[in-house]
């Protein structure tokens, strides 16, 4: 390939590490020893521009760009961007159908998540679901996937003034419950003629990249997203929407089983099984081990011999074994900690101290009987709470441990 100056590449990073990945990286310097100078691109994704500025899974940083980073690769580990990936090779036909454009973006993501590309590849998945899952697309008496007590559920659109939407839930015992809830809590919109279901593909390859992303993505710190009050790490927006996407994918796949004509019912269960085990990995990353080993149980349940679900189980049952130990390990300090406080020489000149910190001073001697009263109360309920809370904390200790 030939290289020049301030000219835009791939490279590739984490070669022969866990996670080896690729990014978009400006050429700073050129060296005659087969070395180049780069600046590396953040890793955080940002939307194509030509199709919205807005994300409908995907955190959008308000930091985003901030983060680049200046490093040197071999030009054995450069390779040249895509034909697609300059500005025009995104132009799209007005003329083309809607399955069309989603299909042109999210076959561009494709080609990008097999170059490990997951920073590229997020935005063009992003791209196509402005055309079939945009909050935009909801309409009355359409469907649409919304947030209720934090899961993502169907929900019919009854009715739309301005911001609030009258729509009607459907519960699993086949009553509904009608009720209105703001346009935050609307998740997204469903393409009912999705035939080749490229809405549930594009969320899954989605959130494929953001668990990734979550891995590779070393930036510190507490930043904000777009639309969103909370503040948290990068790796835990990229997880949180991991776990957002899998479970719209999830829900619209139950959807699509129901409510299609002749619906391909493996291909949707291994959607969901895909789903599960993906917001099982970002479940671990965020420490929701009861979650992450329910998900992973429902697709063995389905499939026990599925590799990526078995996998997982070992992994969860390990984290949960180191961490019964690190536990077993704090109660037996704290079990020594107790006994040196009420045994020892140290602990008891330790305990007098207490003892004359709370005693009344030759100083104080003139204080009326009641003031007296009132003052030796206080420090027998002290007494008798420090010596409690030493008792519970050794109890609680010897349990952990037996």
């Amino acid at each position: 390939m030939t290289l020049a100056v301030g000219s835009t590449v791939r490279m590739r990073d984490g070669a022969g590490k866990k996670n080896p990945f690729t990014c978009k990286a400006i050429v700073a310097t050129i060296s005659g020893d087969n070395t180049v100078s780069l600046v590396r691109d953040d890793l955080a994704p940002v939307p194509l521009g030509r199709v919205g500025i807005h994300f409908i899974v995907a955190p959008l940083f308000n930091s985003v760009g901030r983060s680049v980073e200046e490093c040197e690769s071999s030009v054995d580990d450069l390779m040249e961007l895509l034909p697609f990936e300059d500005k025009s090779g995104n132009e799209i036909a007005d003329s083309l159908s809607k399955a069309e454009k989603v299909e042109f973006y999210k076959s561009r993501g494709d080609q990008l998540l097999r170059l490990n590309d997951y920073t590229c590849a997020a935005a063009y998945y992003e791209a196509a679901l402005s055309f079939i899952a945009s909050k935009s697309n909801v309409s009355i008496g359409g469907a649409c996937i919304a947030r209720k007590n934090g899961d993502a559920v169907i929900a019919d659109v009854d009715c739309i003034d301005d911001d609030q939407y009258d729509v009607t839930f459907a519960s699993q015992n086949g009553e509904e419950e009608e009720t209105t809830i703001p346009l935050k809590d609307i998740l997204c919109s469903i393409w009912c003629k999705d035939e080749a279901y490229l809405q549930p593909r594009c969320l899954l390859n989605l959130s494929r990249c953001l668990v990734k992303l979550a891995e590779i993505d070393s930036t510190s710190g507490n930043v904000g997203c777009a639309g969103q009050r909370k503040r948290a790490t990068r790796q835990e927006k990229y997880r949180s929407s991991a776990v957002l996407g899998c479970s719209i994918t999830i829900t619209l796949c139950e959807y699509l089983k129901e409510s299609t004509a002749s619906p391909d019912i493996p291909l949707l269960d291994s959607l969901i099984g895909k789903a599960r085990v993906i917001r099982s990995r970002a479940f671990i990353g965020r420490n929701m081990l009861r979650n992450a080993i329910i998900d992973a149980k429902k697709v063995t349940s389905q499939d026990p011999n599925d590799k990526d679900a078995l996998k997982l189980i070992s992994e969860i049952k390990a984290i949960e074994a180191r961490s019964k130990l690190l536990d077993k390990k704090i109660s037996r300090e704290v079990c020594r900690w107790v006994k040196k406080a009420t045994t020892t020489s140290e602990g008891a000149a330790a305990i007098e101290r207490m003892d004359e910190e709370s005693s009344v001073s030759d100083s104080e001697t003139n204080l009326s009987e009641a003031e007296y009263r009132q003052s030796f109360v206080a420090w027998m309920c002290r007494k008798t709470f420090m010596e409690i809370g030493a008792v519970i904390a050794f109890v609680v200790a010897m349990w952990v441990i037996y």
